[in-house]
């Protein structure tokens, strides 16, 4: 069938925005009243074809060519500069701080903010295997095999089934490809490190009744030391912080020189004296000269407790400390991880007859991570004054970060496998069929370097009452020179072989049938029917080390799990049904329903429906309006995680709302007759696991839009959607909110899962699980303009602005009247923009975008405020005019030139942050959590030919 292209379709299917457009402008010679023959085109996030290609819900769609001409390294470093992709997005190239320094590789995406977990990506139509957190690898994908990614932001889960709340990005595959495509790329910072080496080759041919399409790509990503940047010094007391804080000095009293302290206190004056003694580099610490002294007195008022006086003298003694001896921990960190990446995709396909289609994919890749940060640190180890080696002739703790051999790298090896055999073909004239049997797995394993066996290292400080030899232990001198202290370290202190490896698949069998039924006045229905029968597995192992010691470093004991295989039955239903056409003010109107029913053998089963109207009441305007239903089952992950425990954190605990003020509105802290201190370093642990009684989260979405091409401006296309999402039944793990409502109960809700001490009524071990935790209901609105200037003497012009605005965010957690604002707050940005301007003439092309995010507060609690008398509508806004940690707005700058030398193919060169600016500070552990990139000016030069 054949069909006119409106200018609501070029409007729907243009390329993404803000990119250099060298492929668009070949479409620009034509007016767009010219009438274009296509073939009818399904589009994504419904089965049935249409005469158009409209959506009820905005699709931004992707070219491979778009993703080349970019100059950067993955698709998800195209998303990140997306309006519609809030939240936190991991990429190559713009996501760096703990994130980037700390994953194992992946790259994942999703959409408003809503979560990864909710965010469903498709290879051709049909689901990947997510991983054990419900979220997708997407840079497994070759982009060079790439024919377009359809981004549709909106429920789908009428038509895809679970995970689809936010919305579907569908990875559509090159298919009827003849020749071959070659790319090559590389890039190196202003600093001369951080290179980047890509390389894609793509080869296709067709047959009388067959073809295939083959891809390969090869990616070498390097990273810099954060040493490498002078702006990365943690020392930032002369930087004013967003509310009126000051900066702070995040330096660490962890270093290699290491410091020993002890507290001294007089409940009845009420003070406290804390001491620091800092051990000289290049001495041996035999003697007290060889210790620098760093010590603070507080005075308190009566009855106030040891414990917090001692608190407040200890951190004005490290403040103290820090300006003196502050070590730069950023030096022994990368500032993200590097990257060995291998991918090959095979699309093939074979017609049987005219009227029955067989289909072939494979997609295998193999990717190496690596990721460093400094050392772990050793933080308040007993050195008894019976240690042979001890000048100071009383107990003291240490606190030190032994670089050299209990680094914190990791190594993660992934191997994504998907594989899809499929059949299509005609019932009748205007029926068709399709059947598919996919296998998605994702396997991945880390590999953890050496950790120091805690117990074994602490008794052999503690003098010979602790360290015995038949527990083959060795009194050491904690005293010494690192190198020194190092190198007398025996080997059963060493424990090695820690490794976690996790893998995902899903199993999948499909059958499905589109048509038309019946014809009516304003044209034919058409249906859409199908069933899917869908398994999923999930296993996470771990080495036994970790069970039999208590080890330096942010290592939990974790035991092995293989849930029991999920099993998923699924039917759908899908109708499209003309109202009117050529109509007064309704060139047409239209109304689409869907229906999908999911019965899960672990989470009972759901009907989720879906209802769109789409009205065209004049050739220049489409109103689109969506209402859908959500679901999304539990992961198997959340259901049945092994057990994990971390014990001795080596950090105090600030979660107990009984060591807060406002402890005296909680019945359970009232009963306790006071103010309860904070669990000290080593003195309390918790551990998480599933929860088998967790339930599925439902969501109800609407969205009302308008696209606009008028003819009385030529080349101007404008969109403007308002969208609307509430969550039920939202699952999260969130201590806080557990404690809380434990105290708030007086122990009734979540007693069996907290432990305090009997007579301190400190909290010393806690159970943290995810539970359905509440509500969460987010809205705003997305405005897209694209306009293309009449062609000039010296080139076609284009200009483009996107922006994604939520103007409601907020959660209200178990037990909660009001609600909580998360907008705002973290990576969920309130405003997201972009604006390009494109350039085009003979052979040369030339682009400059800018992505913009707005600042968000990172904290619920960041200082103590009485909002009591405060009206309910304000106190977002008090809370955080006052907030003290903030992550700044950001831009993300980009310039691109290329040029076609035809036979010799074509060159383009990318600049990111081509003004050389340097990011703003995040916070003591993150640096630099967003743009612009701190690496400095990137380049990246590219070459193209197609044979």
């Amino acid at each position: 069938m054949r069909f006119k292209l409106s200018p609501i379709q070029s409007a729907l299917s243009a390329s993404l925005f803000f990119m250099p457009l060298a492929n668009t402008y070949a479409n620009d010679d034509t007016d767009k009243k010219d009438v274009k023959e296509v073939e009818r085109i399904a589009v994504t996030g419904s089965r049935l074809s249409r005469p158009e290609l409209t959506s009820s819900l905005p699709i931004t769609s992707v070219s491979s060519e778009d993703i080349a001409l970019s100059g950067l390294s993955s698709i998800t470093d195209i998303f990140t500069r997306l309006p519609a992709m809030n939240g936190h997005q991991v990429s190559i190239d713009e996501n760096f701080g703990a994130d980037a320094r700390n994953n194992d590789g992946r790259q994942k995406v999703q959409l408003r903010g809503l979560g990864y977990a909710r965010t469903l990506n498709l290879l051709d139509g049909v689901r990947m295997a997510a991983d054990t957190d419900g979220s997708v690898d997407v840079s497994v994908i070759p982009t060079t095999m790439l024919q377009r990614v359809d981004i549709k932001k909106g429920s789908a889960s009428a038509i895809y089934g679970s995970d689809a709340i936010a919305g579907v990005i569908n990875y559509q595959l090159l298919k009827d490809f003849d020749g071959i495509k070659v790319n090559a790329s590389t890039g190196i910072s202003e600093y001369n490190d951080a290179p980047t080496h890509t390389f894609s080759f793509v080869g296709g041919k067709s047959f009388n009744n067959s073809g295939f399409t083959i891809g390969a790509e090869a990616k070498k990503i390097g990273t810099f030391n954060r040493g490498n940047r002078s702006f990365y010094d943690p020392d930032r007391r002369d930087q004013k912080m967003r509310g009126g804080f000051e900066g702070t000095n995040w330096n660490s009293i962890y270093s290699p020189d290491g410091n020993f302290t002890y507290a001294e206190c007089d409940q009845d004056t009420a003070t406290a004296t804390y001491h620091m003694l800092h051990r000289n580099n290049g001495t041996q610490g035999s003697s007290l000269s060889d210790f620098s002294p760093f010590s603070a007195t507080y005075t308190g008022k009566a009855g106030d407790k040891c414990w917090q006086l001692e608190d407040l003298a200890q951190a004005e003694a490290e403040k103290q400390y820090k300006e003196a001896h502050g070590y730069n921990f950023q030096s022994e960190t990368l500032d993200a991880s590097k990257r060995t990446e291998f991918s090959i995709l095979l699309n093939s396909y074979y017609n049987f007859s005219d009227s029955l289609e067989g289909t072939f994919q494979l997609l295998y890749a193999n990717k190496e991570n690596y990721a460093q940060e400094a050392a772990a640190v050793v933080s308040n180890l007993f050195v008894s004054a019976d240690n042979k080696y001890n000048p100071f002739g009383r107990d003291v703790r240490m606190n030190r970060r032994l670089t050299d051999i209990n680094k914190r790298n990791t190594t993660t090896n992934m191997t994504p496998l998907h594989v899809r055999f499929g059949l299509n073909g005609e019932l009748s004239e205007s029926w068709t069929w399709s059947t598919d049997l996919v296998h998605s797995s994702y396997k991945a394993k880390t590999d953890y370097p050496t950790a120091l066996n805690r117990t074994l290292l602490q008794n052999s400080f503690g003098g010979p009452e602790a360290c015995l030899a038949a527990d083959n232990c060795t009194e050491l001198n904690p005293f010494l020179d690192i190198e020194d202290l190092n190198s007398q370290l025996p080997e059963n202190i060493m424990i090695d072989g820690i490794w976690t490896e996790h893998e995902a698949i899903t199993n999948t069998f499909n059958l499905s049938a589109v048509g038309e039924v019946y014809e009516l006045p304003a044209g034919t229905i058409q249906v859409a029917i199908g069933a899917e029968y869908r398994t999923e597995e999930a296993s996470n192992e771990f080495d036994k080390v970790r069970g039999q010691y208590k080890l330096v470093g942010n290592l939990g004991q974790e035991d092995s799990n293989l849930p029991p295989k999920r099993k998923i039955k699924e039917a759908y239903f899908e109708a499209s049904f003309p109202i009117l056409n050529d109509a007064f003010l309704a060139e047409y109107l239209t109304l689409d329903v869907a229906m999908r029913y999911s019965s899960y053998s672990d989470s009972g089963s759901s009907s989720t429906p879906s209802f769109n109207v789409y009205w065209k009441p004049v050739e220049e305007l489409l109103v689109r309006a969506n209402y859908s239903e959500g679901f999304r089952a539990p992961t198997l992950f959340d259901l049945y995680r092994g057990r994990e425990v971390f014990t001795d954190r080596w950090y105090s605990n600030s979660s107990d709302p009984c060591s807060k003020n406002g402890w005296e509105d909680l019945p359970l802290c009232q009963s306790f007759g006071g103010k309860v201190a904070e669990a000290a370093p080593y003195e309390w642990g918790f551990e998480m696991g599933g929860n088998e009684n967790l339930n599925p989260e439902t969501s109800t979405s609407r969205n009302l839009g308008f696209v606009w091409t008028p003819d009385y401006i030529a080349g101007l296309t404008a969109t403007l959607d308002f969208w609307k999402v509430d969550i039920e039944n939202a699952p999260e793990r969130l201590t806080r909110v557990m404690l809380r409502e434990n105290a708030r109960t007086n122990g009734e809700l979540f007693g069996d899962l907290i432990q305090r001490n009997p007579e301190t009524h400190v909290l010393e071990y806690y159970k943290s699980i995810i539970i359905n935790i509440g509500k969460t209901r987010t809205q705003g609105y997305d405005l897209d303009l694209d306009y293309a200037f009449p062609e000039t003497s010296i080139g076609k012009f284009r200009v483009t602005y996107s922006l994604a605005e939520i103007t409601l965010g907020e959660d209200q957690y178990l037990g909660d009247e009001e609600w909580t604002p998360s907008i705002g707050r973290y990576n969920n940005l309130e405003t997201k923009q972009s604006f390009g301007i494109h350039w085009k003439k003979d052979k040369w092309t030339s682009s400059f975008t800018v992505a913009y995010g707005s600042e968000a507060f990172n904290s619920y609690d960041d200082i103590e405020l009485d909002l009591t008398d405060v009206p309910e509508k304000d106190k977002y806004r008090v809370e955080r005019e006052y907030a003290q940690d903030w992550s700044p707005s950001y831009d993300l700058k980009t310039f691109n030139v290329g040029y076609d030398l035809d036979e010799y193919g074509r060159f383009n060169l990318t600049i990111q942050n081509p003004f050389g600016e340097t990011p703003p500070f995040f916070d003591d552990s993150r640096g630099y959590d967003r743009g612009p990139n701190p690496r400095g000016r990137y380049y990246t030069l590219s070459w193209f030919k197609e044979f």
